[in-house]
C-alpha cells in the first residue's frame, strides 16, 4: 500500500502570492519535498510540468507522481526523517539533478526538521538554485492564531498553531495535559519547539537529540517568525495568507546561505 501520498493543494496560489506574482513560464521549478506534485493540480498554476522537480522522502510519493505527471521530473531522496523516512541515511546530500532552478518552494518542510537540520538543507539548497533566483519555504509559528474566518474549519479556527496541535494529539490520547503543556511553553521564552509524538515538547534545541529507539509516529517544528529572522537575515519572513496558517521564509542565495 502506498505511504504518505499527500492529498493537500493550493499551495501554487499560496506560494504565488508569497512570491509576489512571479513569471512562472520557462522557469526551472524545485518542489523540495513536493510529494505527488499536487502543485501542479492547481487550474491556475502557471508552472510547467517539464520544468517541473520534486525531490522527495517518500519512495511511494515520487512513484505515483512520476504516473500522475509523466512530463515531470521526480526524485527519491533517501535520507533519513523521523516521520517519513525513518529507515533513510541520516545526513545524506540532497541529489543533485543537473540543473539550477529559479525558484525553489517548500511546502512545510521546515515542520519536519530540527533547527541543525534546517540551517544545513536550506544551505544546500541554495547550491541548486541559479543566479537570481529566490526560494520560498513555509514554517509554523507556535503562537499564531488566526482571525475569525480565516482557516478552514476543520483546522481549529480561534486555536493557535502550537496549541492546535496538542490538542490534536489529544484525540488519541486523552490523558494528554494540554493546559500544562502550553504553561510550561508559555513560561519559556519559545524560539524553536519541537513536538515529538504525542507529547514530548522539546523547547528551543540546537538539535532535539532524536534517536533511532524512539517510537517513530509524529515530529512537528515552530519557530517564531522573530527568531527566523534572526537565522536567515538577509530574508524576508512573510505573513501568513489565508486560508494557511504558515508562515514563509523567502530568500535568494545568499539569504538561504546565511553568510
Amino acid at each position: 500500500m502506498a505511504t504518505w501520498i499527500s492529498t493537500r493543494t493550493g499551495q501554487f496560489a499560496y506560494f504565488d502570492r508569497q512570491l509576489g506574482h512571479p513569471g512562472w513560464t520557462g522557469k526551472q521549478v524545485l518542489d523540495f519535498a513536493g510529494n505527488v506534485g499536487n502543485i501542479l493540480l492547481d487550474p491556475n498554476c502557471r508552472i510547467e510540468p517539464e520544468n517541473y522537480w520534486s525531490i522527495d522522502v517518500s519512495r511511494d510519493a515520487i512513484c505515483e507522481g512520476r504516473r500522475r505527471h509523466p512530463a515531470g521530473h521526480f526524485l527519491f531522496y533517501d535520507r533519513y526523517n523521523f516521520e517519513y523516512n525513518p529507515a533513510g541515511t541520516p545526513g545524506l546530500p540532497i541529489p543533485d539533478p543537473g540543473v539550477r532552478f529559479d525558484f525553489v518552494v517548500g511546502w512545510s518542510i521546515l515542520t519536519h526538521i530540527g533547527k541543525a537540520e534546517t540551517l544545513e538543507l536550506t544551505a544546500r539548497l541554495a547550491d541548486l538554485m541559479s543566479t537570481g533566483s529566490r526560494a520560498a519555504l513555509t514554517f509554523l509559528d507556535p503562537w499564531w492564531t488566526p482571525p475569525p474566518g480565516w482557516v478552514r474549519d476543520n483546522e481549529s479556527p480561534g486555536m493557535s498553531n502550537l496549541s492546535w496541535r496538542l490538542e490534536a494529539r489529544r484525540e488519541t490520547k486523552p490523558e494528554m495535559d494540554v493546559p500544562a503543556l502550553l504553561a510550561r511553553a508559555r513560561d519559556t521564552e519559545l524560539t524553536w519547539v519541537t513536538l515529538v509524538n504525542d507529547d514530548e515538547l522539546i523547547l528551543d534545541p540546537d538539535d532535539d537529540g532524536l534517536s533511532q529507539d524512539k517510537p517513530q509516529r509524529a515530529y512537528i517544528t515552530f519557530c517564531t517568525p522573530e527568531y527566523m529572522q534572526r537565522l536567515f537575515p538577509a530574508a524576508r519572513i512573510m505573513p501568513p495568507v489565508p486560508p494557511e496558517r504558515h508562515h514563509c521564509l523567502v530568500a535568494d542565495q545568499a539569504g538561504l546561505r546565511r553568510s
